[in-house]
């Protein structure tokens, strides 16, 4: 029978700490808040979204019954085309600024909490959270003319949060 071998043990000191980074031993790098980010306004939206459904669905009430058949939106449409696009219009615009102001959240946050973060991270969360919301719905199309909007939103959050920062 061979007898049993052993892997040799090492003897080693223990590693010197590291040097604590300016902003702390726990503080994540710079870009780890994109993410994070991105998740606050995922959050916001989810918040948001339903009373700006709400809200949308009371604004196409003031042109368009409950219930009305394709033959009955076009009347109202061929009777005053002005109102009903407008009203159209606005009611779009709702949900829009929801996520526009859940994206501009989560840049606020990344400007705010983010030692060493800047306007760039909210910019770059805002693409990623406007770019998952595209996935999520199915890749529409129009869903893309948003993230430049996201981008600008996230930009001027972390902007505005970061200032804020500085001051504290």
């Amino acid at each position: 029978m061979a007898t049993r071998r052993h892997l040799p043990v090492l003897q080693s000191s223990p590693a010197p700490a590291a040097a604590p980074a300016e902003g702390g031993a726990d503080e994540p790098p710079p870009w780890h808040w994109i993410p994070l980010g991105s998740v606050v306004s995922v959050v916001a939206f989810a918040l948001l979204a339903q009373g700006a459904a709400s809200l949308s669905t009371r604004i196409l009430a003031r042109v368009y019954r409950p219930n009305l058949s394709v033959a009955d939106i076009a009347a109202i449409r061929r009777a005053s085309p002005t109102s009903a696009y407008a009203t159209e219009l606005v009611a779009g615009s709702v949900p829009l600024l929801a996520l526009l102001t859940s994206v501009g959240l989560g840049g606020y946050f990344i400007g705010r909490y983010g030692a060493r973060t800047n306007a760039r991270h909210g910019t770059l969360s805002g693409a990623c959270t406007a770019l998952l919301f595209w996935l999520v719905t199915g890749r529409l199309t129009t869903m893309l003319a948003v993230v430049p909007f996201a981008m600008a939103a996230g930009w001027a959050a972390a902007l505005g949060g970061t200032r804020v920062r500085d001051r504290a």
